[in-house]
Formats: structure tokens, sequence, C-alpha cells
């Protein structure tokens, strides 16, 4: 049901969750959390009450927003019915929250400083990539007061290497020693390879920085894939933040 690291700190619960531990039914079988095509909500709360459950927080404290493929960052106690971002923040001293993102495919990551003072959820599809809303959320902490060689990445379950096929015009938007035209028919992109970079590039320190998970693509006993099975699937949940009440 949830997959986790070992790189952050303890004082916070996290996770990424897989497909599997849930009650919804057909395409969405079994643990999904998105809401946008159509599963039952009554489905839908089931999965949400046990993955609090499971992660030991209250489902009250679980934020999300609509997410735009963006770069916007977000602070949970600004967040209201009509944000959208794809990342969001919080820290200690801040109404108990628990931040999360959405994904299928797109890269989830999940950082926290060592002392757990804040912590955030990213969602980064190609676009956001692009955009650069891993590098924007680290700089959000920093503005904080926090050292980024302080904090800590875990890159969740997403789509890698060998099955993010692209076009042309996109990979030109990547750098070169992340873009494979040579082995495959079409352009590939590795979107955790770039992601990491970002993270490095943004000061957080390469033994921080913790991949989880495989890929969604090739792995659909596990994982959802807009990529493999297109629209009307289910998506993951990854979160972090307090635990309990706060």
């Amino acid at each position: 049901m949830i997959e986790r690291a070992t790189i952050l700190p303890p004082e916070l619960t996290h996770g990424f969750t897989d497909r599997r531990g849930g009650v919804s039914t057909g395409r969405f079988a079994t643990l999904n959390f998105g809401r946008k095509w159509g599963d039952d909500p009554e489905a839908l709360a089931v999965n949400y009450q046990r993955v609090a459950a499971e992660g030991g927080f209250s489902l009250e404290t679980l934020c999300l927003v609509r997410q735009v493929h963006g770069a916007a960052v977000l602070r949970a106690a600004e967040v209201d019915a009509a944000s959208e971002a794809d990342a969001i923040w919080s820290r200690r001293g801040d109404p108990p929250a628990v931040v999360g993102v959405l994904t299928a495919d797109c890269v989830p990551v999940l950082l926290a400083d060592a002392d757990a003072r804040v912590w955030a959820a990213i969602h980064s599809g190609w676009k956001g990539t692009v955009a650069g809303v891993v590098p924007a959320t680290v700089a959000a902490l920093v503005a904080e007061g926090i050292d980024p060689g302080s904090l800590r990445a875990a890159i969740g379950p997403c789509i890698e290497l060998a099955a993010f096929e692209v076009g042309p015009e996109v990979a030109a938007l990547f750098p070169e020693r992340f873009v494979d035209a040579a082995s495959y028919a079409r352009p590939h992109v590795d979107l955790v390879g770039v992601v990491r970079a970002q993270l490095e590039d943004a000061g957080v320190r390469p033994q921080m920085i913790e991949r989880v998970g495989g890929c969604t693509h090739s792995d659909a006993l596990h994982y959802f894939s807009y990529r493999r099975d297109g629209a009307g699937i289910g998506q993951h949940l990854a979160f972090i933040g307090a635990r309990g009440q706060g």
C-alpha cells in the first residue's frame, strides 16, 4: 500500500502509495486517490481513510490542491478551495498539515530538512520539470531560513527512461545528457535524472537523495500509468507531514 523512504526524518510521516490495498474497482483498482476520472466517491473515501490510518495522520490535516503542471509553490497554511499549484510545503509551528500530490507517471518528490522543521510535496511532470517546480520548492524552503544542504529528498514511483518516449520538440527542452536519441526510434528522456540533477543544483547533497519505487509504466501490478493505460485510470498519493493530530 505505502512505499517509504529511509532518508526522511522519522519525526514526520510520509509515503508513496502504490495501487494495492484499496477498494476501487475496474480501471481504478484498487487504491485510487484521483477524483477527476469518475471513481466512486465512497470508494475514494475508504481509500483515503485507509492510507491515513496506515500513515498515522489525521485525514483532516491532508492538504491537496489542483495541479496544473506548472512551477507554483504554495504554503499549506495559505491554501484555499481555489488554489492551484504543483508543490505544497508546511513548517513546524504552522497549523498541522500533511501535504500531498497525486501522480500517475509524473515524478513525485518529498522534501524535508534533517530536523523536520519544514516539509514539501512536489508534482513534477515533464512540463513542471522544465518549468523548474523542484528548484522553486527548494528556493521557497531556503527563503524560510533552511540550508539546502540540510534537505533530504525522496523521488517516488514514476515513468522511467525506457518508457518515456517524447517528440523531438519536447526532447529539445531537456539537457542533452538526459536525452537518449540513439537507442530508440524516438527520443526518450530520463525524468528521474533531470529531477535529481535539479535537486543537486539547488544545493541538496547527492547522498541525501533517495529513489523509492519503480517505473509506473512498466509495472502494471503495482502502479497506475497514464501513458500505459490512457485517461480514466487511478492516481497515487505522495504525502509528508505531521503525525496524528499534529
